[in-house]
């Protein structure tokens, strides 16, 4: 077995790219290795460990107290898993929850849009007199505005908008609490 000179990290310290590429050439297929067992797709492997070695040369004064280069790289390939993991289950969790949101939000709406076809449908079925005072008062009208408009006395409007609540609370049952008029 041939055994390859240990990285002189005094050259790479001072900025030896050759060095370098010997440190890159020889660890990068082993720290991929190393960084699949955790984030488990090549891609992000990939990633972590380009990330690493970019880190490796920016900081690489930080070197001067490394004892041990070899474990000082598999230690900062972990860490970046580590951070990758979390940001990914971060990501994974704020989706999930964007999601169920989302679903929520849409069957809120379409149960609001249902419930109102089924309460406009049963409206029009009403008899004219109330189907027009109950119209006005779900669009939020007095009884007084009501009676005006349709120049009739209040307690007609009373009595129409009675009749409607009683055909609705027949037609929509416990759906009719819902529409307190």
């Amino acid at each position: 077995m041939i055994e390859e000179p240990p990285i002189d990290i005094g050259r790479l310290i001072g900025g030896d790219e050759n060095v370098f590429q010997a440190l890159f050439v020889d660890y990068y297929p082993s720290l991929i290795s190393f960084a699949i067992k955790y984030v488990e797709r090549e891609e992000a492997a990939q990633d972590i460990v380009q990330d690493v070695f970019v880190k490796v040369w920016e900081t690489r004064e930080k070197l001067r107290g490394v004892e041990n280069l070899s474990a000082y790289l598999y230690q900062m390939v972990r860490f970046k898993c580590f951070n990758h993991l979390r940001a990914e289950k971060i990501r994974h969790d704020a989706t999930r929850s964007f999601t169920e949101e989302m679903d929520v939000v849409e069957m809120n709406e379409y149960i609001k849009e249902e419930t109102f076809r089924i309460v406009m449908s049963i409206v029009e079925e009403l008899p004219p007199g109330s189907r027009n005072v109950f119209s006005r008062a779900i669009q939020g009208y007095s009884a007084k505005e009501i009676a005006d408009e349709l120049g009739i006395t209040i307690e007609t409007v009373k009595k129409q908008k009675q009749n409607a609540r009683r055909v609705l609370k027949e037609r929509l049952g416990n759906l009719f609490m819902f529409f307190c008029l």
